[in-house]
C-alpha cells in the first residue's frame, strides 16, 4: 500500500512557495498564519527534511523543496485537467454568465428549456466579464470586450451601446432636456474608473457636468438597480435595459447613444466544439439573437 504524504499539506506547501510568504498564503487559503505554519511542519516532519529557509529577502526554498515543488505543480495540475474533462462530460450545460447580462439572458435561456427539456442548463454567475477554460469547468460562457479572445469559438450577440438612464418620475420632476441638466442629478458609475460616464458626456459636448463625482458600483446591473430605485442617473447598455424601457421601470432621455467598440459573445472552447449540448444552445442563441433584436427609442 502506497503512503502519500498529507495532500492538504501539500497544497499549502505549493501555496506558500508560490508567494515566498507565510502571510500571504494564509490569506489566499483563508487560514491563519499559525495554520499554515503547522502544516508546513508536519510536511517537513514527514519528509524528515527542511523545506523553507528564512533569508534577507523573505521566504525561500531549501534544496529539497526545490525538488518537490515540481512534482507538485506537475501532480495538481494533472488532477485539475482531468477533473476538468470529467465535468465537461456532464449531460447538461455548465454557462457562466456576468451577472449584468443576467437580466438579459435568463428569459432566452427559459425560452432555450422550454423547447429543449431534455438538455438543462447550469448556469453561474460572476462579476468577472472573461472565461478561462483551461482552469475552470464550464463548456461555455458569456463574455464582454472588444473580441472574444483566441482558441474560442464565439457568437457576437450585441454591441454595447451607453446611454443614460433613470426613472420616469425622476425625469419629470427635474427634467433632462440637454446633457447639461445631468449636473443637477447624482451620477451612478458601474465602474471605478468612470470612464463610462466620462465618454458619453464627452461625445455629448457638457463640459459642465463633473463625470467624476457619484457613487461606484461593483457592475453595470447594480448600478442600473440603484437607477431603478430612483437614487440617480445610471450609464446603461441600450440592449440590457431594453426590457426596463419597454416595462416603463427606466426611461433614456437622451437621443445619444455611445458604441464603445465592446460586444457581448457567446464563447466556448475548441474541447466541447462536436458535443451536441455545445452546438445545440450554440446554434439556438445564434438565431435568437437575429429573431429577437433588443431596440428601444430614446424618451421624446
Amino acid at each position: 500500500m502506497r503512503r502519500l504524504p498529507p495532500l492538504n499539506a501539500l497544497q499549502i506547501f505549493e501555496t506558500v512557495a508560490r508567494y515566498g510568504s507565510f502571510t500571504r498564503a494564509a490569506d489566499h487559503l483563508c487560514l491563519t498564519q499559525g495554520a499554515v505554519s503547522r502544516q508546513i511542519l508536519a510536511l517537513e516532519d514527514y519528509y524528515g527534511l527542511p523545506l523553507f529557509k528564512r533569508s534577507p529577502k523573505g521566504l525561500a526554498l531549501t534544496a529539497e523543496g526545490e525538488q518537490l515543488l515540481p512534482a507538485v505543480r506537475e501532480g495538481f495540475g494533472r488532477i485539475e485537467e482531468a477533473s476538468v474533462r470529467l465535468t465537461r462530460q456532464r449531460t447538461e450545460l455548465a454557462l457562466k454568465v456576468p451577472t449584468c447580462v443576467m437580466h438579459w439572458m435568463l428569459p432566452r435561456i427559459m425560452r432555450f428549456q422550454t423547447e429543449h427539456p431534455d438538455l438543462q442548463v447550469q448556469i453561474t454567475t460572476t462579476w468577472h466579464h472573461e472565461a478561462d477554460f483551461q482552469a475552470e469547468p464550464f463548456d461555455a460562457a458569456i463574455i464582454y470586450g472588444s473580441s472574444p479572445g483566441t482558441d474560442v469559438h464565439a457568437v457576437p450577440l450585441f454591441d454595447e451601446y451607453l446611454t443614460p438612464v433613470c426613472t420616469p418620475e425622476l425625469a419629470k420632476a427635474r427634467p433632462l432636456v440637454h446633457p447639461d441638466d445631468l449636473s443637477g442629478h447624482t451620477l451612478l458609475h458601474p465602474t471605478r474608473d468612470h470612464a463610462d460616464w466620462k465618454l458619453w458626456l464627452g461625445r455629448a459636448g457638457a463640459p459642465n457636468v463633473d463625470w467624476n463625482v457619484g457613487p461606484t458600483f461593483q457592475s453595470l446591473d447594480l448600478a442600473t438597480s440603484a437607477a431603478m430605485q430612483g437614487f440617480g442617473v445610471a450609464i446603461g447598455d441600450r440592449t440590457l435595459v431594453a426590457e426596463d424601457i419597454a416595462a416603463n421601470r427606466l426611461t433614456m432621455p437622451f437621443d445619444l447613444a455611445v458604441e464603445t467598440g465592446s460586444r457581448y459573445y457567446f464563447v466556448y472552447p475548441d474541447c466541447v466544439a462536436q458535443q451536441q449540448k455545445v452546438t445545440l444552445f450554440s446554434e439556438w442563441i445564434a438565431r435568437d439573437r437575429v429573431a429577437s433584436p433588443a431596440t428601444v427609442e430614446p424618451m421624446k
